[in-house]
């Protein structure tokens, strides 16, 4: 490492580097098995967690191969998108179909593009060799258990630097831009994860205080994968056999699945800044009436 770490946290860190470089290879094993939602999104998960792992050994003062390692796990999140939206985007069709028949094209559409991306993945990821990748992860365990020690603690300016991060795309939203939202998410999703990493050295994140940021991400995650879905309606259009005005009905459906949930999320959207990590309780009465 090129700082020095409190003797507790560099354990720590080189414990969950560990225990991610583990998982990961257990959920891409998992996925190269099984391109099921579940495995894919368990998949994206875990390499998000493990983006902000580095990320944080980054702020900390960086180490070897993190560049190289972020570069790698970046790459195969964004390998998986397609195949993650379309899966999502069935999944939020699936109650609709009997609503709205004469779709049978739009949802063999997205089946064969399941399918397609699938296929494509496999051989993709099939011949991944995680040597390298192992070999970096297991190098950065030993810098943290060799690092030199100090007293100082860096969590709290690395916590509130993500913080940071989401009040800036927190003031950029605009109520009539879906895409603004998406990104204030992005920031606020790895915020959540540098909190569940560090969990164990701050008394405030309790289990509820991770439930409750957990919830705020879904409510603005559901926001983006309808906004998502009337997008590739709209690409659709043209392309397939479906009814005009039953893909209307359709996307008007959507469109007001998604106005309610702007309606829902909007009015709550500064319960963001309880989740400051330089607040000194662990709740607040909008969390704890």
């Amino acid at each position: 490492m090129k700082s020095a770490l409190p003797a507790r946290l560099a354990a720590h860190l080189a414990k969950s580097v560990g225990r991610m470089r583990r998982h990961y290879r257990r959920r891409l094993n998992q996925c190269q098995r099984d391109f099921s939602p579940h495995a894919v999104h368990a998949l994206r998960v875990e390499t998000r967690r493990a983006l902000a792992l580095l990320d944080l050994l980054d702020t900390l003062g960086g180490a070897r191969g993190l560049r190289k390692s972020r570069k790698t796990f970046k790459q195969r999140l964004d390998a998986f998108d397609g195949l993650r939206d379309t899966q999502v985007q069935l999944e939020l069709l699936q109650p609709l179909w009997r609503k709205f028949p004469g779709l049978k094209p739009l949802k063999k559409n997205l089946c064969s593009r399941e399918k397609k991306l699938a296929t494509r993945l496999k051989a993709e990821i099939k011949p991944v060799q995680q040597t390298s990748l192992n070999h970096r992860l297991k190098s950065l365990e030993q810098d943290l258990i060799h690092t030199a020690k100090t007293k100082k603690d860096p969590i709290p300016l690395a916590l509130q630097s993500a913080f940071t991060r989401v009040l800036k795309q927190r003031s950029r939203v605009r109520c009539d831009s879906p895409p603004t939202i998406h990104r204030m998410r992005i920031a606020f999703k790895r915020f959540r994860y540098l909190c569940e990493l560090l969990q164990s050295f701050q008394p405030a994140i309790t289990n509820k205080r991770l439930a409750a940021m957990h919830d705020f991400q879904t409510a603005a995650g559901t926001i983006q994968d309808l906004e998502t879905l009337l997008k590739r309606l709209e690409r659709l259009a043209n392309k397939e056999r479906v009814s005009p005005e039953k893909l209307r009905l359709l996307q008007a459906e959507l469109l007001r699945q998604q106005q309610a949930a702007l309606n829902s999320f909007l009015p709550n959207l500064d319960l963001v800044l309880e989740f400051d990590p330089a607040q000194s309780q662990t709740s607040s009465s909008k969390l704890n009436p």
